[in-house]
């Protein structure tokens, strides 16, 4: 067997894996206050809950699953001296949640996968950016809120942890996932997000103008 057939079938044999993911049912997660939208760090701490309450299931059988919530990394990354944000275009194939392909984002991140053991939060987080993109500067993300949206059926099923990196080098694709990604203005990213025609996926149009204010609070720095 040569080297090809042996990555070959390596990699036939993680695909037939059955992924599990991080979760948490969704009366523990919220109680009796749930919420529509985002709200910030400072007005209520999720971690703890999820750190506390989390349990992994097979992914296929929650993604549709409603009384459970998948807890999303979801990371902005900010070049605070050209005061930009990173911006992707999903790959119209490959990308593996088929309801967001083709979408604009600006948001990185993935489920949290049972690898992901200590501190999943944070370690998926780290992990999702190593992943997706290629920095020349290392990136430390900050949680800033936490976005739940139930508008539509992706939303439903998850809970985003909505955080900012910031850096003062380059950024640049890293993963197939993404057709295409860059840094943008926010005069850019408004335009993206007035533009009928392009697609831009709901977290990031609910979490943009906490995003924008924070930019705009380190220009005044």
């Amino acid at each position: 067997m040569n080297q090809t057939e042996r990555i070959f079938i390596e990699e036939r044999q993680k695909e037939s894996m059955v992924r599990e993911i991080l979760v948490v049912k969704k009366e523990t997660l919220f109680g009796e206050e749930s919420f529509q939208g985002f709200i910030p760090d400072s007005q209520r701490n999720f971690i703890d809950t999820i750190h506390n309450s989390f349990e992994y299931k097979e992914r296929d059988s929650v993604e549709e699953d409603t009384s459970f919530r998948q807890p999303i990394p979801y990371v902005f990354i900010i070049n605070k001296n050209d005061k930009k944000v990173f911006a992707y275009r999903r790959a119209s194939k490959g990308y593996s949640e088929k309801r967001l392909r083709n979408n604009w984002s600006c948001g990185l991140g993935g489920h949290i996968d049972k690898s992901d053991s200590e501190n999943p939060v944070m370690t998926a987080m780290m992990r999702e950016l190593d992943e997706e993109v290629v920095s020349s500067h290392a990136l430390t993300p900050t949680i800033i809120g936490y976005l739940n949206d139930e508008t539509n059926d992706v939303g439903k099923v998850h809970f985003g942890v909505i955080a900012i990196a910031e850096t003062e080098g380059t950024v640049e694709k890293g993963s197939d996932e993404m057709a295409e990604g860059r840094f943008i203005s926010i005069e850019e990213m408004e335009s993206l997000l007035s533009d009928p025609s392009s697609e831009v996926e709901n977290w990031t149009k609910i979490a943009w103008p906490y995003v924008k204010e924070y930019m705009l609070n380190l220009s005044i720095v």
